[in-house]
């Protein structure tokens, strides 16, 4: 097997559930890294929320790169911009009528904070902003920018909540745009352009590797376009929700098994 780029989710993927990337995880991509293979963080994080994961795993290189926001944006290790898909104030306006027809919580993401409206904020938001690493900023619509751009539109709440919100958003949504869930607290909204799968399509070509050199680890709904990228080869963690493991070309362990280290021993290693 001819890999030459590796690309890990974060949450419930590289991360194991106490937040932390284990000891043999680390080692294993260590490993790989230093036999020429990139090794490409790709989350629905910002920036901000993934940068410390590089510096853990020592992928200071400019010519490293990570897939944040869902794919609205692929940054280099310095945190410049190679490909972007940004939603705009028309966008914001659209969504907010939504949040204010469904009752529903009600954020966007710019590259280095959370914005929104609601003076109240909740749990959901305010365990985002910490595990992100990024600030809230409430905000009156007429201080707005007609000019904004920004990465990505989200609702949030408890599971209940979002699930009866996913259930009654018009569907011009899901035909416009590209809803997706990292969590069952959260609904995920970018440019109908902006996704893993094709932002690292795009980040391959840049890089002149074709699909099959490209191996991906993931393990929930907003890793579904990653999956259906046909020539990746497709790694479902052992935790993986049941649309991703019957995508996958191989079930490795759980992220709190060492999963990604597991598969890149048999896979990668020949161990």
């Amino acid at each position: 097997m001819n890999i030459k780029l590796i690309a890990v989710d974060l949450d419930g993927t590289l991360l194991n559930d106490k937040q932390e990337v284990s000891t043999k995880t680390k080692e294993a991509l260590q490993k790989a890294s230093k036999m020429g293979i990139k090794i490409v963080p790709c989350s629905g994080r910002p920036f901000p929320g993934i940068k410390e994961y590089l510096d853990e795993l020592n992928l200071k290189d400019p010519d490293q790169y990570v897939v944040a926001f869902n794919g609205a944006l692929v940054l280099n290790s310095a945190g410049k911009p190679i490909v972007e898909e940004l939603l705009n104030y028309s966008d914001f306006l659209f969504f907010e009528k939504i949040a204010e027809n469904l009752q529903a919580n009600f954020h966007i993401e710019v590259r280095d904070k959370f914005i929104t409206l609601n003076h109240f904020i909740n749990y959901y938001l305010s365990r985002e902003s910490w595990l992100t690493r990024m600030p809230i900023e409430v905000s009156e619509l007429k201080n707005i920018s007609e000019d904004i751009k920004f990465t990505k539109a989200m609702f949030s709440g408890s599971p209940a909540e979002m699930n009866n919100i996913y259930q009654n958003l018009p569907k011009d949504v899901v035909e416009k745009y590209n809803v997706s869930t990292s969590d069952e607290t959260l609904i995920e909204i970018n440019s109908k352009q902006a996704s893993k799968g094709n932002a690292l399509k795009e980040l391959a070509k840049k890089l002149n590797f074709k699909q099959d050199e490209v191996m991906i680890f993931g393990d929930q709904k907003n890793d579904i376009s990653m999956f259906d990228v046909p020539g990746f080869y497709k790694v479902a963690m052992g935790n993986a929700v049941p649309e991703i493991k019957k995508r996958a070309n191989y079930v490795t362990k759980t992220n709190n098994e060492d999963g990604i280290a597991y598969a890149l021993r048999r896979l990668i290693f020949d161990e």
